[in-house]
């Protein structure tokens, strides 16, 4: 991972956003982040090409630019065959059809870093009632695309990006443009500082279940910022390569 400083997961949870005990700071599962993005549309059974909706969505995703280091771009645009991969996949998600997204993936897609991988249980997981993994999908689509080595394409973009020293246990985006860091962890708190697509970092992991969390902004201010607002920079992402003349995803998986 291009982004990664200090420390490195050892044991994750499989297809979850975060590690697990012990002891560094834990990362909030990416389902319960914002991407502060617009929604994506439902998809309309009388369009006959939903794939053309799907990459007009994509394109407002990242244009005009967001205010922000990190917030979302495109740069799979001149990567042969990328934009249809990802129009399909977006209609797809959109439509929460798991045989679609599936039939997508390699037949040895990793999910994990315990060997329980393989497009049967990619399937399986799509279809799992609890919407977790289609909601993870859903959740990486506005986040932009970025080239990998190789050739290949990873979503979200930040993933390739470097960051610098950043403590990959403790480290967070802030999902979205003003979102206020407040000084006590409640509504309408005193702002100390608005944040717009920036790195901050726990300061004393993560509170399960809060609404806010205490976190220490690039300007070295602490306060608390929404849940909701926040992102783990070890949550999921999607890795694909061009395999003959079809992408193929390779790997839906979060930690390091």
């Amino acid at each position: 991972m291009r982004y990664l400083g200090l420390g490195s997961l050892t044991a994750l949870v499989l297809l979850a956003g975060c590690n697990s005990e012990p002891k560094p700071p834990q990362a909030p599962p990416s389902d319960a982040a914002s991407v502060a993005a617009t929604p994506a549309p439902a998809p309309n059974a009388s369009d006959p090409d939903p794939t053309k909706a799907a990459g007009l969505w994509l394109d407002s995703q990242v244009e005009p630019r967001q205010p922000g280091k990190w917030a979302p771009r495109d740069e799979c645009g001149t990567i042969p065959g990328a934009r249809a991969f990802r129009e399909r996949l977006a209609a797809a998600v959109q439509a929460r059809d798991a045989e679609a997204i599936a039939a997508m993936a390699t037949p040895d897609i990793r999910l994990g870093f315990g060997g329980q991988d393989g497009v049967q249980r990619f399937r399986a997981a799509l279809k799992a009632p609890d919407g977790k993994l289609m909601n993870e999908l859903a959740a990486l689509l506005p986040l932009g695309c970025a080239g990998s080595d190789g050739g290949g394409l990873t979503v979200p973009w930040y993933f390739q990006q470097e960051v610098g020293d950043v403590d990959s246990y403790s480290a967070m985006l802030v999902t979205g443009v003003n979102v206020p860091l407040l000084a006590e962890a409640k509504p309408g708190a005193a702002v100390s500082e608005t944040l717009s697509w920036d790195l901050v970092s726990l300061t004393k992991g993560l509170s399960p279940g809060a609404p806010f969390q205490q976190v220490k902004s690039a300007a070295g201010k602490t306060g608390y910022v929404a849940t909701d607002k926040l992102r783990s920079l070890l949550a999921h992402r999607l890795l694909a390569v061009k395999q003959g003349q079809d992408w193929k995803i390779t790997a839906v998986l979060a930690g390091d």
